[in-house]
């Protein structure tokens, strides 16, 4: 199973990005699960879940294609 991507790692890739004159307000996120899929475009980022004990932390973002309910 691969390691999942944390807050920290894309924040580190952005950054650095950004340090190599990338403009930021410029690259778009997108999705595929895999390389042969289509691409989607991310249109919203979202607190996804909390932990179970507290309900207070933080533990997961959500990247979706369609901001509907």
């Amino acid at each position: 199973m691969s390691t999942p991507i944390t807050a920290q790692n894309l924040l580190d890739t952005l950054v650095q990005l950004q340090e190599e004159g990338n403009d930021l307000n410029k690259i778009t996120i997108n999705f595929r699960t895999n390389w042969d899929s289509d691409t989607e475009v991310c249109t919203t980022i979202s607190e996804d879940l909390f932990d179970a004990e507290t309900g207070n932390q933080l533990e997961s973002l959500v990247l979706l294609a369609e901001d509907t309910e």
